[in-house]
Order: structure tokens, then C-alpha cells, then sequence
């Protein structure tokens, strides 16, 4: 065998055993990866919570133990306390409350927004300063250019634009230094796709909209902001109001009890009595401490929400809403809610967009033709810019033609365009019967919260009568004190559900006015009517 035989066969031997090699590593099983991905995985996180609480261990804090009575008290950190009305907490909430502060930053940005597309639809100036300076072969040259221009799209979708430019060339070798100015103008407008009023000015008008839609959305954010802090302020009202109730209750209980051991102390009740007045003292102190404290979280709860610092501790004063009766008509109180609301004029006009909308998307399936027209001169002078000779002016006429030849972007378009606008009309029709329905079932609510505020102050009465009676017949031996108490914790919730019935009445109240486009709130956020 020759060397070059030899040779050959050595190549195709190590090429074989390459193409093996290639093939085993090719062919591994998909219990081999998953045990590979399994070792990669545990070399990462292997022992990673011991490392973790390791390292907690290390670096963790521990509060203090309690301080001794004799040990001297830190310095208590300045606290303001107020006490709110409810157009303070309203004033304090539209200055400082933070989901309020990003509607008015989001509303700011929609405004810059706007004003960057006006900009773009005004004319739109442009300057270019340069300078260059070369060199080489023992010749050095410097030219400085100066160009300006200015452009305006047009309203039916076109485009016109002006530039002028001059220069100034010196050799520093020797030669006369010349300079040069020009100015051209140029137009350009569609004559079928993209031509017209409604296509050229779209960007903008759709701008107007969106920043009017924006004015809307922040007004009737505003409104369901105000009718928010309404409906956490009387629930503090209402918590505190019930608070007292079970304050009253208490007193009533610890009475009872008194009464109880004074009368076993005679011998006129038994020691069950006794034990269940205790009992029911027990519960009721119980239950007045967890009020107290879901009282604080609340008004927490409140200053957080309404944005104050953390030294500032709040309370609000006792101004449970006013019964205000509503006398609308139904049929008139929704024809009214489809004229006022801003809600149902943004949805109309974008039903009118959506339709704006399928006409540029029909208008998309047009041939492009388009009109090019420019007109240009020039001069040549020397260092001093004297003009000594004129080029011919240079003029252009173009018309261009797109030839169809894949239109799939527009035939999706146009399809996408028309599906939309007909989901936009059965949302619109959808969003007016809900609108309807939500309306009637507002009015149904208001009449039964009138019916149940008839029904609790008669509760109310009948309970105080009961408690009464029940309190009088235990006296007399005629009752256990298991009637006083039960007489007693039906008066404490008639009471309770009275204050709810209220505040539930009035929110329900704001919300129909709201709802009828009747709600305008002022610069305070106070609600008029």
C-alpha cells in the first residue's frame, strides 16, 4: 500500500470514528438529560436554605424585651391628632390621596401626549451646521454648509416641504474661495389610497378624542372617588356610633349583673342567674374591646388611604348622613342618565371612531397613486457671497403607481376593522340595557332601604319596650335575667342595623346621582347636586 493509501485510509478511519463519536452523543436517552438536568440543578441549589438561614442568623435583629416600669420612657415623637368633617377628609383626599395624585399624573401625561401630535401637525422646522476640514498632498480645504427647512403635512393626507441650504468652500492653498446657495420646495399627496380630510387629519382628531376621553374618565374617577371617602367616612361613623351602642349596652350588662348578685345576696334569684349575668357582662366586655381595635385599624386604614404621614393620628366627627328621599321617575330618571352621563357620550363616540375607523381601513384597499411636484434653484458666488452665476431652475412632476401584487396586510386590516366595529355596536347595545337594568335595580334597592329604615326605627321602639318590660318583670321575679339579656342584645343590633341602613341608603343615594349624570364634584371634592 503506498503512503498516500495510508494516509487516505488514516483520515477516513479518524473521520469515521469522529462520525461515531458524533452519533453516540446524538443519540443520548431522554432519562440521561433529565438525570443531567437534575445534578445541574442540585449543584445551584444545594444546601441553599441552610446558606440562606445561615446567613439570617448572622445578620437578624430582635425587638427589645419590654421595658421595666422603673426603666425611664422613651421620648414620644411629636403626634398631631385631628379630627375630620367630611369635606376635610375630602379636601385632604384630592391633595394628597395617591391614587388620586397618578390619575392626575396619567392625565398630565395624556396632555403632553396631545400637544407632541399637534407639534407633529403644525410646521416642523429643521437647521443642519457643518464644518469639515481635510487635508493631504500639501492641500488643506475647509467648507462650511448651512441648511434649513420646513414642513407641513397637509389635510388631505399629502405633504409639502421647503428647504434652503448655502456653503462657503475656502483652500487654504490659495484658491479663490467660492460659496453656493439654493432653495427647492416639494409636494407630495396621495390621489386615491390615503387621500382626504378624514385620512389626513386622523392622528390628530383621534389625539382631541383620546385627551377629551382622558378629561371624562379623571371626571368620573373623581366622582367615584368622592362617593369612596363618603362610604369610609360614615362607615366610621357607623363604627363609632355602634361602639357606643355596645359602650350603653355594657353599662346595661354590669346592671344587671349588680342586680342579680343583690337579689341572690336576699335569696330571690338563684346562683344560675347569677353566673349568667357574669357571663353575659364577660362577652360583652369582650366584644367592646375588639370594637375598639376595628376601630383604630379602621381609622388607620382611613389616614393611610386619604394619604397623611404617620404622625398624624385621626378621628372623625360624629356626622351620620342626612335621609334625603329620592322622588325621581324611573322612565324619566333613565332617559336622563343616556343624555347626562359621560360614560354613555365617550362609548357614542367611539362607536363614531370604530366607524371613522372602517372607512380609513376601506379606503386602505384604494391602488396607491400618489402626485410628486418639486421646483428647485440655485447660485454660485465667490468668498463674499456675490452671485455671479445662476444655475437653471430644476422642476419635477411624478405620478407613481403601486402595483397590487400582495395586499394581505390591507384584506386583514379592512376584515379586522369591519369585525370591530360590529363588536363595538354590540357592546354599545350590550353596555346601554345593563345601563338600563343596573338603574331600575338602583331604584328597587332605594325603596327597600326606605322600607327597612321604616322598619328598624319601629324595631328600635318595640326593643326599647321589650327591654324594659323584661327588665321590670325580672324584678318583679317573673323573668330570669336570660330575657333581660336577650331583650338587651336585640336592642344593641336593631340600633346597629339602623346606623347601616343609613349609610347604606345614602351611598346608594350618591351612586343613583352619580349614575344619572347629576354629580358634580368641585375643586375640593365635595359633591353638588
Amino acid at each position: 500500500m503506498s503512503p498516500s493509501h495510508s494516509a487516505t485510509g488514516r483520515r477516513a478511519g479518524s473521520l469515521g470514528l469522529l462520525a461515531l463519536l458524533a452519533m453516540a452523543s446524538a443519540c443520548t436517552s431522554p432519562q440521561r438529560f433529565a438525570r443531567e438536568s437534575d445534578e445541574i440543578v442540585e449543584d445551584v441549589l444545594g444546601g441553599s436554605s441552610e446558606r440562606l438561614n445561615a446567613e439570617r442568623r448572622a445578620t437578624v435583629e430582635r425587638p427589645k424585651d419590654k421595658a421595666s416600669e422603673t426603666a425611664p420612657a422613651p421620648a414620644a415623637a411629636t403626634v398631631e391628632s385631628r379630627v375630620l368633617t367630611l369635606r376635610e377628609a375630602l379636601e385632604i383626599g384630592v391633595k394628597s390621596n395617591r391614587g388620586y395624585i397618578g390619575e392626575l399624573e396619567s392625565l398630565y401625561r395624556q396632555a403632553l401626549g396631545l400637544y407632541s401630535t399637534r407639534h407633529n401637525f403644525g410646521p416642523l422646522l429643521s437647521s443642519t451646521l457643518n464644518y469639515v476640514f481635510s487635508g493631504g498632498g500639501g492641500a488643506e480645504t475647509g467648507s462650511t454648509s448651512l441648511g434649513l427647512g420646513v414642513s407641513q403635512k397637509l389635510p388631505w393626507g399629502g405633504n409639502i416641504s421647503a428647504s434652503a441650504d448655502s456653503s462657503y468652500a475656502a483652500d487654504y492653498g490659495g484658491s479663490p474661495a467660492t460659496s453656493s446657495v439654493g432653495a427647492s420646495i416639494s409636494l407630495t399627496q396621495p390621489l386615491l389610497r390615503g387621500r382626504g380630510v378624514e385620512i389626513g387629519m386622523e392622528g390628530l382628531v383621534q389625539a382631541e378624542r383620546g385627551m377629551m376621553y382622558a378629561i371624562r374618565e379623571f371626571e368620573l374617577f373623581r366622582e367615584n372617588f368622592t362617593i369612596d371617602v363618603a362610604r369610609q367616612f360614615y362607615g366610621l361613623v357607623q363604627q363609632k356610633q355602634g361602639l357606643e351602642n355596645q359602650r350603653r349596652n355594657l353599662e346595661d350588662v354590669i346592671f344587671g349583673r349588680r342586680q342579680a348578685e343583690a337579689m341572690f345576696a336576699l335569696g330571690d334569684v338563684s346562683e344560675l342567674e347569677v353566673l349568667r349575668s357574669r357571663r353575659s357582662e364577660l362577652t360583652s366586655r369582650n366584644e367592646l374591646i375588639s370594637a375598639e381595635e376595628d376601630l383604630r385599624r379602621a381609622l388607620d386604614s382611613f389616614r393611610i388611604f386619604l394619604g397623611l404621614p404617620e404622625n398624624v393620628t385621626i378621628d372623625v366627627r360624629d356626622e351620620p348622613p342626612t335621609f334625603v328621599a329620592v322622588a325621581y321617575d324611573v322612565e324619566s330618571a333613565i332617559a336622563v342618565a343616556f343624555e347626562n352621563r359621560l360614560d354613555v357620550l365617550t362609548r357614542q363616540q367611539r362607536l363614531e371612531d370604530s366607524e371613522r375607523g372602517l372607512r380609513i381601513a376601506e379606503n386602505s384597499s384604494l391602488p396607491d397613486v400618489g402626485l410628486s411636484l418639486s421646483y428647485g434653484l440655485g447660485a454660485q458666488g465667490d468668498s463674499g457671497f456675490q452671485l455671479h452665476s445662476f444655475d437653471d431652475p430644476s422642476y419635477s412632476a411624478s405620478v407613481s403607481v403601486g402595483l397590487p401584487i400582495d395586499r394581505t396586510s390591507d384584506r386583514e386590516s379592512l376584515r379586522n376593522a369591519q369585525i370591530g366595529h360590529r363588536q363595538a355596536l354590540r357592546a354599545y347595545e350590550e353596555f346601554r340595557q345593563t345601563l338600563e337594568i343596573n338603574l331600575r335595580s338602583t331604584f328597587r334597592e332605594l325603596d327597600r332601604r326606605v322600607q327597612s329604615l321604616d322598619i328598624q326605627r319601629q324595631l328600635i321602639a318595640d326593643q326599647e319596650r321589650n327591654a324594659k318590660i323584661a327588665q321590670l318583670r325580672f324584678e318583679q321575679g317573673d323573668f330570669s335575667n336570660r330575657d333581660v339579656v336577650e331583650a338587651q342584645r336585640a336592642l344593641l343590633d336593631a340600633r346597629n342595623a339602623l346606623i347601616r341602613e343609613q349609610v347604606d341608603y345614602e351611598i346608594a343615594r350618591l351612586g343613583l346621582i352619580r349614575d344619572l349624570g347629576l354629580l358634580f364634584i368641585d375643586e375640593h371634592g365635595m359633591w353638588t347636586e
